[in-house]
């Protein structure tokens, strides 16, 4: 089955057999990547609240019945979209959503390393990066709570993956999940040390030191407090 692939973790893009999928209104591209965060049928009501929370009932499901016939024929496959009288929805079965895929490998209490290294993989930004609805104010509430929730969970993955068992992963790819960690929250400071533990056993002195200068800086500027004595003796060693 031909599948529309749908990325919603960074600058959103909408791909069908290799080339873009062009849906020109940004309220009809928001309704599409509300439907494809979480895959299942989404109720009229709600989709009325999120984008036309001030309009009267019947005004908002007009409004929303005509938007879902603009989508419609926007999206290269009408039967994409499935239609009730009380829900919205994509058909799952023709569709592969980045945030969908990286929601199933983060559920279940016990996650594997293989599981944290796909879904930090299929995280390429924040949640739907660079989209905005001025006028649809219910709609960026949302969009804020999701982009919390899949942010978390990816720190937590890449958290994972760091304090995995011992050799489970490379000094190079420890590294690498250490930064990724740093670029989404820079006041982690047991992560700055634990990165320049990671760059005194690869023997790159240089980077070690500069790690904590960077991590002394940011500690500075925002919070106005020094490193902790722990993270200078990993400095000093």
């Amino acid at each position: 089955v031909e599948k529309l692939q749908i990325q919603l973790f960074g600058v959103p893009q909408l791909l069908w057999q290799g080339q873009p999928v062009t849906i020109p209104r940004s309220q009809h591209r928001a309704l599409l990547y509300r439907l494809a965060a979480t895959l299942t049928p989404v109720a009229r009501e709600q989709l009325c609240f999120l984008f036309w929370p001030d309009t009267d009932d019947n005004t908002a499901r007009r409004q929303l019945t005509q938007a879902v016939s603009h989508l419609r024929r926007a999206l290269p496959d009408p039967d994409l979209l499935q239609v009730t009288k009380e829900y919205v929805s994509l058909d799952a079965a023709k569709v592969a959503v980045d945030s969908a895929a990286f929601t199933l490998l983060c559920s279940g209490r016990e996650k594997a390393l293989q599981q944290c290294k796909s879904a930090v993989e299929l995280y390429k930004g924040p949640f739907l990066d660079g989209i905005s609805l001025p006028g649809c104010p219910e709609f960026e509430h949302w969009q804020f709570g999701e982009r919390r929730r899949f942010e978390q969970d990816y720190l937590d993955s890449l958290l994972l993956l760091l304090n995995g068992a011992p050799g489970a992963n490379s000094n190079a790819a420890l590294i690498e999940y250490a930064r990724r960690y740093l670029i989404v929250d820079e006041l982690a400071e047991e992560i700055h040390r634990r990165l320049i533990e990671l760059y005194v056993l690869a023997g790159d002195r240089s980077a070690a030191l500069r790690q904590f200068e960077s991590c002394r800086l940011i500690l500075a500027r925002e919070l106005g407090v020094a490193p902790l004595p722990e993270t200078r003796a990993a400095y000093e060693a």
